[in-house]
């Protein structure tokens, strides 16, 4: 492409639209050729129009004057155009409907000239065909048409890629010409009568979609402020034979008049508008109550007389050469507007506004360029005559004319009872508070009957007899209020028949002279029979069916219930909840389902147990296993490697396991501790890179029961037991016998389930025919009892009575079978079947019929179903079960546990400790190394002694008799040492020896109350004394915690002027020690012990007893609160510190004891 940089600087400088600089670029990517060297461009305006030998001339004159006024005129309005396009425009004629002619007209006329557009004017009747050829051909080459044809199908469709501009009023326009004279006089029901002319579809259609459009919306509902009562179409085709016509006709009308339609809406040819006016008034519906409103097309053409009744009013819009000339003078001035447009544009107005086909070529090009011209066209805005285009392309405002049916004027016409019609107003575009509207301008009118006044337009109240039969919760019997005798407000008056098994069925109720019982229905199809009666305009009664069956056909052809009354016209209606089958059908006729139902079966729940696995439930085995098994022990053992190898751990056993208590199994102590966070004693790893891991391991613990106990609740529920059948099909209701017990199940005999069930289910009706019921409600009851395990029933009635359920026990199982669905039921051929399915439609499309399932059927089982749901629920004792099992298991494990250790230490120790030389063994567990030992022995030993005493007498004398002995055994080795001691002043050494029995701290000097110096600067220790028992634990304590010592090695250092002591010296110290020996003597327990406590110089063989003071003798003994307050209070006892034995030595409660230096009082008795 060439461009001129002079011309894109003007074209930039000028364009100020964003938009519009897009739209440029764009052109200017696709390839468009530019032409720059010719300003000027040749465009042409092909017209085409039927042959009309009367205004042919008239027809030229105006196209030449208009086009000469635009393009030699000097109008500002296209002063662009003119600098930029050479126009002009041609006008063809077509005589006949031949595509051949259509054809021939593109390939000599239009092909052969620039011609960018084309203006087809369709005013004659019967050249719909010479039209629509003439739109399919420019749709398919590209090119805009400017269309006058009141029968465009276009009009209401929504077609982006349609270039067609229609300014004639087409079915479109008709359509809400009707509307606004049906809501100028309140005419809110109609009925639609059409015939089969060609535009008869696109009327219906827009007539339901004005219905649709003006719907009232009422919160979550949409009200209808129009009804179609009827909608017929009259089959009178092409036959000459008029009383097929007639029959045709009457067939239509009667549907009409059983619909109780007043305004009648009729769309059809004028020629046969005169034959079904004829059939109308011969049936009654040109009576004073009914008025027709009829279309252009029925009318036809106005002429000085008609025979049809007076009132009828009818629109019409101008089809006269006047019309058709100042369409012609619009559709020219659009088209030269539409240049004008893309004139101002400097590039588009140098595109090639004009396609290059010819018939030579068997394919044609599709002309992409014309979009930007019929997109200026359809922009285009024209204020007198108003004129504008919706966005598929159809002018927006038309005039009509309202024409209304009177007594003829003329005489002659009035005595032949012929009327006419005079136009009584106008619907035409008004300019209001600067917005353009179509308005509805009216004169007087003559109504129907010479009345004054409009119709109603809504029938007189009809009065119906309707049957029905118990089905909670479509149909329930309810008794009327005790006080008032009538009915709630969901509850409507019936009649009831009295079973004769039953004759107290409903209690004190009134029974009426027919022997019927006054009583009240309630339910949901007693709330849709007040929908229907509301807006059919009816009164009805509702009655119970005698037999009170639904109907089945029986072996002998007859029907019974609810089918037999229809078929005997006792009532118009059945309304309950009466399913639709085939068979029903032959013998009455059926609404649109209002509800969908089928056959399923209902079962009751069974309280279970929780699962003796649901505190595993929330991960699956492989997870626990990976968790438990793999992760816990590689973790436990990754940690103790690293503590093993930490130089700040174990250090590969160079480090103590006194000063570092840590094993394998100590680590997985520590990882289980972690895991479930028990506050239990650990021992921690020392290691960087162990601890490390450990707190790695605490995370992941973190996130398992973060986790864990999330879901831990979902799984910690009750299970309920039930049957769990697949549907009808299910192998227990096939093969009930195969089961022990035998699988019972029933039905209701009588309706539709049973005789489903007979028919292809034989062997199943038969075995289930001895549980039947009669009533669901006895069903319902054997079942959760457990007399049946099953019952078989309608879908909904089954959901509700499960939903409704106190303890809510029931459930529905298993898929629905034989899906149908409730109808109104009707006897066969009756007048209201197409009012009602209309109505239920409506109610479908508005959510009113979903309203009234969700308020009746909704039941307080299905609440709390959806609220288990969504909220948390109390976990009792049976949730936790599962816990409780493997707590149980923890504790006999824990046994098995126990058992085994003591098969370890009787057993396994002996054997073990042959094996493991080295310490081996502490390192997988101290406990384990620990018992190994020598040390450990001797203190299992000591601690065995303590804990299982003697209780035997004899056996406790000679325990005691022992530990005499050892005591005797102790005061030699304290004697000894304070010899030697005196022997040897300067041997320090002696006082620590190998086996120490005393400390230091034991034989520092006592204070005056007879404690030591050391408790006395302690004074919440108490005092500090031994008994022999005691101090032989010292000594075992001190045995382990002392060193191997070399006696024979040892050298006291003694000074060399101290000689050895002499033999008597030896003999004298001996028989001393005899006598400390002698004077003590043990009684069978400490409890009755009774202690010598006596000078060198007495006898000790005749002194049994130390009598007490005369103090304690004379009156009872004074009992002191401790052994220090004892010592402190004696009498008998010295304060000699020299004296060891008399400190060893207490008086308490009446006794003498003999003991060392312990801790507390009580660790003394």
């Amino acid at each position: 492409m060439h461009w001129n940089k002079t011309v894109l600087f003007r074209v930039i400088s000028t364009w100020k639209n964003i938009g519009s600089i897009i739209l440029v670029l764009i052109f200017m990517c696709t390839d468009y050729s530019v032409v720059n060297a010719v300003p000027r461009q040749d465009v042409v305006l092909q017209i085409v129009m039927p042959y009309q030998s009367l205004a042919e001339n008239k027809y030229q004159s105006t196209h030449v004057r208009t086009k000469e006024r635009i393009k030699h005129g000097r109008e500002i309005a296209y002063r662009n155009l003119r600098r930029q396009f050479v126009i002009d425009s041609w006008l063809n004629f077509t005589q006949s409907e031949s595509p051949a002619e259509i054809l021939s007209l593109y390939c000599n006329q239009i092909f052969k000239k620039p011609v960018n557009t084309i203006l087809s004017l369709n005013h004659g009747s019967g050249t719909e065909s010479s039209n629509n050829y003439i739109l399919q051909l420019a749709d398919h080459l590209g090119y805009p048409v400017i269309s006058w044809d009141p029968h465009y199908p276009g009009a209401l469709q929504s077609n982006e890629d349609s270039r067609v501009l229609q300014i004639a009023p087409t079915i479109y326009h008709q359509c809400q010409a009707m509307q606004k004279i049906l809501n100028r006089y309140n005419w809110t029901d109609f009925s639609l009568v059409t015939t089969k002319i060609t535009s008869h579809v696109d009327f219906i259609n827009c007539m339901r979609d004005m219905v649709r459009r003006t719907s009232v919306s009422q919160g979550f509902t949409t009200k209808a402020k129009y009804n179609i009562l009827s909608s017929v179409t009259a089959d009178i085709g092409d036959t000459d034979d008029y009383e097929q016509t007639e029959a045709a006709i009457k067939a239509a009308l009667k549907i009409v008049k059983d619909s109780v339609s007043r305004v009648i809406i009729l769309h059809a040819g004028d020629i046969e508008t005169l034959d079904i006016m004829d059939a109308a008034k011969e049936i009654g519906l040109t009576d004073p109550k009914y008025v027709w409103l009829l279309t252009s097309s029925s009318i036809g053409r106005i002429g000085r007389s008609t025979t049809f009744p007076v009132g009828v009013l009818g629109i019409m819009y101008n089809e006269t050469q006047d019309m058709i000339e100042e369409a012609m003078k619009t559709s020219i001035r659009i088209w030269a507007m539409g240049l004008e447009k893309l004139a101002r544009n400097p590039l588009l107005s140098r595109v090639m506004m004009h396609p290059n086909h010819t018939c030579s070529n068997s394919s044609q090009e599709y002309w992409k360029k014309g979009f930007w011209l019929y997109r200026a066209m359809r922009d285009v805005v024209i204020k007198d005559p108003p004129v504008s285009f919706s966005s598929n392309g159809v002018i927006e405002y038309v005039k009509f004319n309202i024409y209304n049916v009177r007594p003829s004027t003329n005489p002659t016409y009035a005595r032949r009872g012929w009327n006419e019609f005079t136009s009584v107003g106008t619907i035409s575009p008004k300019e209001v508070n600067g917005k353009m509207d179509m308005r509805i301008e009216m004169d007087e009118v003559v109504w129907p009957g010479n009345a004054v006044f409009p119709p109603k337009g809504k029938p007189e109240r009809r009065f119906f007899k309707i049957v029905t039969l118990k089905e909670p919760p479509y149909i329930s019997y309810v008794p009327p209020d005790a006080e008032t005798g009538t009915c709630g407000s969901h509850a409507i008056p019936c009649k009831l028949t009295v079973d004769p098994k039953k004759p107290d069925e409903y209690g004190n109720a009134t029974i009426n002279e027919d022997g019927l019982v006054e009583y009240c229905c309630a339910g949901l199809c007693v709330d849709l029979l007040k929908i229907l009666s509301t807006k059919m305009n009816f009164d009805y009664e509702m009655h119970e069916v005698s037999d009170r069956e639904w109907g089945i056909k029986q072996q002998n052809g007859e029907w019974t219930g609810l089918v037999k009354d229809m078929m005997e016209q006792k009532a118009e209606m059945v309304i309950t909840s009466i399913k639709i089958n085939h068979e029903r059908a032959t013998a009455m006729d059926f609404s649109t389902p209002f509800l969908e139902t089928g056959i399923t079966i209902m079962v009751a729940l069974r309280k279970g147990a929780i699962s003796a696995t649901a505190f595993l439930e929330p991960y699956d085995y492989p997870s626990w296993c990976l968790i438990l098994v793999f992760s816990v022990h590689a973790t436990g053992a990754s940690i103790f490697i690293f503590e093993w190898l930490s130089p700040a751990g174990l250090d590969k056993g160079r480090r103590s396991m006194r000063e570092h208590k840590f094993s394998l199994f100590r680590s997985f102590w520590l990882i289980w501790a972690m895991l479930f966070g028990a506050s239990v004693s650990t021992d921690n790893p020392r290691g960087m890179s162990s601890r490390f891991l450990a707190n790695v391991w605490a995370l992941f613990a973190l996130v398992f029961l973060a986790s864990y106990t999330a879901n831990l609740a979902a799984f910690m529920i009750t299970i309920e037991e039930y049957y769990d059948l697949s549907g009808i099909e299910d192998w227990r209701l096939m093969n009930p016998t195969a089961v022990t017990p035998h699988f019972k199940f029933a039905t209701k005999p009588g309706g539709s389930t049973e005789d489903n069930l007979r028919k292809n289910y034989p062997r199943m009706h038969r075995y289930m025919q001895k549980y039947n019921k009669s009533e669901v409600v006895d069903g319902i009851h054997a079942l959760k009892i457990g007399e049946i395990h099953a019952f078989i029933y309608d879908a909904t009635v089954l959901e509700y009575l499960a939903g409704r359920d106190k303890e809510c026990n029931l459930i529905t199982v298993g898929k629905w079978y034989a899906m149908t669905g409730y109808g109104v039921g009707f006897p066969k051929g009756s007048p209201y079947i197409d009012e009602v399915n209309d109505i239920i439609l409506e109610l479908q499309n508005n959510g009113e019929l979903d309203r009234l399932q969700k308020f009746w059927l909704a039941g307080a089982c299905h609440a709390m179903k959806d609220k288990k749901d969504k909220t948390s629920q109390k976990i009792g004792i049976l949730n936790f079960t599962s816990a409780f099992i493997l707590l149980a298991a923890g504790v006999t494990l824990a046994t098995i546990l126990m058992l085994l250790e003591h098969f370890y230490f009787k057993f396994g120790r002996r054997c073990l400790k042959k094996y493991d030389k080295t310490g081996c063994c502490a390192l997988v567990s101290l406990s384990m190394g620990k018992s190994l030992t020598f040390e450990q022995s001797v203190l299992d030993a000591v601690e065995y002694q303590k804990r299982h005493k003697c209780k035997d007498p004899l056996c406790e004398t000679q325990l005691w008799t022992v530990r005499h002995e050892l005591d005797l055994a102790l005061i030699k080795l304290e004697k000894m040492r304070d010899d030697l001691v005196q022997i040897e002043p300067n041997c320090k050494e002696f006082t620590n020896p190998c086996i120490d029995i005393t400390s230091e701290d034991q034989y520092k000097s006592r204070a005056p109350n007879g404690t030591s110096n050391a408790q006395s600067s302690n004074q919440n220790s108490g005092p500090l004394y031994e008994t022999p028992d005691s101090l032989r634990q010292t000594t075992e304590n001190h045995v382990g915690n002392s060193v191997p010592c070399d006696f024979q090695n040892r050298v006291f250092e003694r000074p060399e002027t101290v000689s050895p002591p002499s033999v008597g010296e030896n003999n004298k110290n001996k028989s001393d020690l005899e006598k400390k020996r002698s004077q003590f003597r043990r009684s069978p327990s400490y409890t009755n012990a009774i202690s010598i406590d006596s000078n060198d110089s007495k006898d000790v063989s005749t002194l049994n007893t130390i009598e007490p003071p005369p103090s304690y003798t004379e009156a009872s003994p004074k009992r002191c609160p401790s052994y220090s307050q004892a010592v402190e209070e004696s009498p008998l006892l010295s304060r000699n510190n020299g004296d060891k034995h008399n400190m060893k030595t207490k008086y308490f409660d009446g006794k003498y004891y003999v003991g060392v230096v312990r801790d507390t009082d009580d660790s003394a008795l």
